[in-house]
């Protein structure tokens, strides 16, 4: 049948013992050989209220999520850019809170970090941040001309697109936190390269630049000796702890950093940064 032709009702819908039947119109496509007609019900089908038939997409959910992951995978940057923009939503924010209470209230709570550490050092691992000052964060824009290392796109240009400042790039996804293995990246790149070996995703790029690579090269292996703080075998962080009421507060936890500056044990929490601070120099001094 031609595109965008309508299959007609009595084509695709059927009654087997009483029940209602429907078929899906992508299942010969991402599961060749299996049965295609399923019951014609939410259980099955996403609802589409432009649908006066019965309300339903011709596509079932499993061929839904199928082909919504094909997507992503072939359009990363902006599937990750519809995420972004969806977390900042009072939807998502809403969920957020109602989700975060839900978990309180079943018992995942602090108790649960201390039972779990190996748990809680894999989330750790991968919700990496950079532990990177305002120091040398600035003397790393300035190296880089406070422009994307890779596309050289700058920071002003940066500011005006996307509204917001430069990212900071992880140049081996599961190196170092700290400054050895940081450099300033666009959302772009900072999207497109995600978790791929640095020098395979750049030789690819359009904007490839020899200059640009030797320079990262360079930063990430003797550069940033110049500019690298000492800094201490802790770090505090602060997790937002919400109210009914959609209010939330403040609370810290001193955690414990290994070699590459990831956070591996929660030692403390509750209390003021200040209050840590003076914990954690009693038990590291």
């Amino acid at each position: 049948m031609p595109r965008g032709q309508r299959i007609p009702y009595k084509d695709n819908h059927k009654i087997v013992d009483k029940i209602l039947y429907k078929k899906c119109n992508k299942h010969h496509i991402y599961f060749p050989g299996e049965e295609s007609w399923f019951p014609c019900t939410t259980d099955y089908f996403y609802t589409n209220k432009k649908n006066q038939k019965d309300g339903l997409y011709p596509s079932c959910i499993k061929c839904d999520i199928k082909r919504s992951r094909i997507q992503q995978i072939n359009n990363k940057e902006q599937a990750y850019e519809g995420h972004r923009r969806y977390r900042k939503t009072d939807k998502y924010k809403k969920w957020g809170r109602k989700h975060g209470e839900e978990q309180r209230s079943s018992g995942y709570t602090k108790e649960y970090y201390k039972n779990n550490p190996d748990k809680m050092k894999l989330y750790a691992q991968q919700h990496r941040n950079h532990d990177v000052s305002k120091t040398e964060e600035d003397a790393m824009l300035k190296v880089f001309n406070y422009a994307c290392a890779y596309c050289g796109m700058t920071l002003k240009q940066h500011k005006k697109k996307y509204k917001e400042k430069l990212h900071k790039e992880h140049v081996d996804d599961s190196g170092a936190n700290d400054l050895s293995n940081c450099i300033p990246a666009c959302k772009g790149c900072n999207c497109s390269k995600y978790n791929n070996d640095m020098k395979e995703w750049y030789e690819k790029q359009e904007f490839y630049s020899e200059e640009h690579f030797n320079k990262i090269i360079w930063w990430i292996t003797e550069g940033y000796k110049d500019y690298i703080e000492v800094k201490p075998p802790y770090k505090i962080v602060g997790q937002r702890i919400y109210n009914d009421d959609g209010t939330y507060f403040l609370e810290y936890e001193l955690w414990l950093v290994d070699e590459k500056r990831d956070m591996v044990e929660c030692i403390t929490t509750g209390g003021t940064r200040k209050e840590l601070k003076k914990i954690a120099l009693k038990l590291f001094t």
